[in-house]
C-alpha cells in the first residue's frame, strides 16, 4: 500500500470531506457550506484529494463537482476508524 494514501488520509479535513461526498459528488461551495470550512481550504484539500485519486472531477459549466473515486475508499476509512476505536478502548483500560 503506497505511503502517499496513508500520507493523504492522515489529515482530518481531508477524511471529512471524503465522508462528505461518500454518497454524492458536491461543488467546492457546497463542500465549504456543509462542513463550514473556508472555500479556499476545501479546494487545497479537493486537490491533494485529486492528486492522490482519491476524488474524481468533473467540470460543468464553471464549476467542478468532485465525488470518490471509489466506493471502497470510505469503506476504508470506516474499518480504520473502527480500529483506530477499538484500540483506543485498549489503551483506556
Amino acid at each position: 500500500m503506497s505511503d502517499g494514501l496513508f500520507k493523504c488520509l492522515s489529515d482530518l479535513n481531508r477524511r471529512r470531506i471524503l465522508y462528505c461526498i461518500g454518497e454524492t459528488e458536491m461543488c467546492v461551495n457546497t463542500i465549504s457550506e456543509c462542513l463550514e470550512l473556508e472555500q479556499s481550504l476545501v479546494s487545497h484539500h479537493l486537490k491533494e484529494l485529486y492528486t492522490c485519486g482519491l476524488v474524481e472531477r468533473e467540470r460543468r459549466g464553471k464549476k467542478n463537482y468532485y465525488r470518490v473515486s471509489k466506493k471502497e475508499i470510505i469503506d476504508l476509512l470506516n474499518s480504520a476508524k473502527e480500529v483506530g476505536d477499538s484500540l483506543e478502548v485498549c489503551k483506556n483500560e
